[in-house]
């Protein structure tokens, strides 16, 4: 890197090693010279003229200008004064593999964008490309990533028994599903707050007491609920599952549960037989 070939006397003009005598080839300094872009004095067979007449640029700034046009997504080295194309023939004698590999590679990814009939595998950073004719199944089983997808709208997997569209509307229905049913969840909770409903630590159904004011409190209403899905009984305040043998402390032992569907009183422990 930094560093160009030193040519034989034949490959510059044939003769001496003068200055190339052909106007459309690259040609090497064959004496002492200033770099266009870094002012820094080149020693020679150091420094470039391009094709285009424009030079003399040394090794590093060409290598540079390669790197700075790569980065900014272009697929071609151009002359840094008149953006005249490089010839590759002559980009590989300025550049370090690598970076010709890169170039190469980035002018490969613009042809297929280009190209009506090849197809890149959608899963990201995979290299795959395949060509999808008119009338083909757009079904892909890629053999580098492994993955199944559709090659006409990316989708993984592959929508069987559907076609693209119909996935497409497919899934737009169930957005807006998944949304309402969102906004619908942020109403209930926020009802539940205003309101102070719990829900039965069993079904998860929404329980609250006839008096929605004084719910926190025993004033009105016992906390020993009895669930109307389930059956479930717990205790209002922490939720706790009560049965014959288990209280919370929350409310006094004396206190009963009301079935919701009768109305009648259901005592809540039941008395230890004494010794």
């Amino acid at each position: 890197m930094g560093v160009l070939p030193t040519p034989s006397r034949a490959s510059v003009d044939g003769k001496s090693p003068g200055r190339c005598s052909s106007p459309k080839a690259m040609q090497l300094n064959s004496q002492d010279d200033v770099c266009k872009i870094c002012c820094c004095d080149t020693s020679p067979w150091r420094s470039v003229r391009l094709a285009c007449g424009h030079g003399w640029y040394c090794a590093s700034c060409m290598l540079r200008h390669a790197e700075a046009r790569l980065e900014m997504g272009a697929a071609s080295i151009t002359c840094p004064e008149c953006s005249a194309i490089l010839a590759e023939r002559d980009l590989r004698k300025l550049l370090p593999t690598e970076t010709i590999d890169r170039l190469l590679a980035r002018s490969l990814e613009q042809a297929v964008n280009c190209a009506a009939d090849i197809r890149a595998c959608p899963t990201p950073n995979c290299p795959m490309r395949v060509a999808l004719e008119e009338g083909d199944v757009a079904r892909f089983k890629c053999t580098m990533c492994k993955k199944e997808s559709c090659l006409r709208c990316g989708r993984q997997p592959f929508h069987r028994g559907l076609t693209c569209e119909e996935y497409s509307e497919k899934m737009k229905n169930n957005t807006k599903a998944a949304k309402k049913e969102r906004q619908a969840d942020r109403l209930f909770e926020q009802w539940m707050q205003e309101t102070g409903t719990k829900q039965c630590p069993c079904c998860r159904m929404a329980v609250t007491k006839q008096n929605l004011d004084r719910q926190q409190t025993q004033y009105s209403e016992c906390h020993k609920m009895s669930c109307r899905n389930c059956g479930t009984k717990f205790c209002f305040k922490c939720l706790a599952i009560l049965s014959e043998s288990f209280t919370c402390g929350c409310t006094i032992d004396a206190h009963g549960f009301i079935n919701p569907v009768t109305g009648r009183i259901v005592k809540h422990l039941k008395k230890r037989a004494k010794k």
